[in-house]
């Protein structure tokens, strides 16, 4: 999956946004990566593409190991390629709702973090969604 977004849970815990090619748009709650002696800690940061290993908890997926595939670390090195993959990363988070498998969606996700392309991945996005591209543009131009 492609880490999105995180957020604290409690103390010690993580709550993590994932995008995954098997379960789509999914919430992971990472417990315990927040102590310093946290072997996860370094391998779910947003805007990493990680295969993980999860099992299903009360209220959350829960992350039991992650293995880091790409860091993006040309991303992450340049506060300006980052700043465009954190927008993608949002645009994903908003535009997606709740669990479901999209083969094109996944390589669509993919494809964006490798060419940092906003305009060229919210044209894809929306067209992938249903929409028409220049209706959503003469919206946006209303408003």
């Amino acid at each position: 999956g492609i880490i999105l977004k995180k957020a604290g849970l409690n103390e010690v815990d993580r709550l993590l946004t994932v995008y995954t090619k098997e379960l789509g748009k999914v919430l992971v709650s990472a417990k315990g990566v927040r102590k310093l002696e946290s072997k996860l800690r370094y391998s779910i940061e947003p805007v990493s593409y990680v295969q993980l290993i999860l099992v299903e908890g009360k209220n959350f997926l829960i992350l039991k190991d992650a293995i880091l595939k790409n860091q993006f670390l040309k991303i992450k090195k340049d506060l300006n390629k980052l700043k465009i993959a954190q927008e993608i990363a949002d645009l994903i988070d908003e535009a997606i709702v709740g669990e479901e498998r999209d083969e094109d969606m996944w390589k669509l996700i993919l494809q964006a973090f490798r060419d940092l392309n906003p305009r060229s991945f919210k044209r894809n996005l929306i067209k992938l969604l249903g929409y028409d591209p220049e209706q959503v543009k003469e919206v946006e131009d209303i408003y």
